[in-house]
């Protein structure tokens, strides 16, 4: 094999190697609990500190390119909130997140946020939308459906790390995707 074919060989097979997984149960608890103390903060340089701190942990999980995967464990959910595009997980918070937590601290809420062309966002490319049939399917289940499947983290430039947004104010984690796969759970 000549040196040019080998050289783009391994340039066209790294991304594909580099791609990480995850479990939604492998999410960082220790980022989470920053952001439920953030939250409840009175000092603002202090909250902002914490943030600052979740940020730099998120920032190493929360890669563009990374797989979540959704199994019987931990189900993406629908949520009754009436926002078409966004999914929650059924395990969340964790219990350790929860154990960890002070009285007066609340978790984040956790958001992956999915696009389509019709819901779409200043910064998400096209190649990073929802196909229409997943987007369909989510789209046309009623609130509370369970999932299992799998989303990819997709790069947002605008966002406070390279897949997501943290709003302070709301303590909400929105987290950027595109739901790669997805199979409705029935219940039994």
């Amino acid at each position: 094999m000549n040196k040019a074919l080998l050289t783009l060989s391994i340039l066209l097979i790294s991304p594909v190697l580099s791609i990480s997984w995850l479990y939604a149960l492998d999410l960082p608890d220790d980022a989470f609990v920053l952001l439920a103390e953030a939250a409840a903060e009175t000092c603002s340089i202090c909250a902002e500190n914490k943030v600052k701190k979740a940020c730099e942990i998120m920032d190493a999980f929360f890669v563009p390119g990374t797989v979540i995967q959704i199994d019987e464990q931990c189900h993406l959910i629908k949520p009754a909130t009436g926002k078409i595009n966004e999914l929650s997980l059924s395990c969340y918070p964790f219990d350790a997140l929860a154990a960890s937590l002070a009285k007066h601290e609340h978790p984040p809420l956790l958001v992956f946020a999915f696009y389509t062309p019709e819901k779409r966002l200043i910064g998400i490319q096209e190649s990073d939308y929802t196909a229409p049939p997943t987007a369909d399917l989510l789209h046309d289940s009623n609130p509370g459906t369970s999932y299992e499947g799998r989303v990819r983290l997709i790069p947002y430039a605008y966002g406070d790390g390279p897949t997501y947004n943290y709003f302070l104010q709301t303590n909400k984690l929105l987290i950027h995707c595109k739901v790669e796969h997805i199979r409705p759970v029935l219940h039994k």
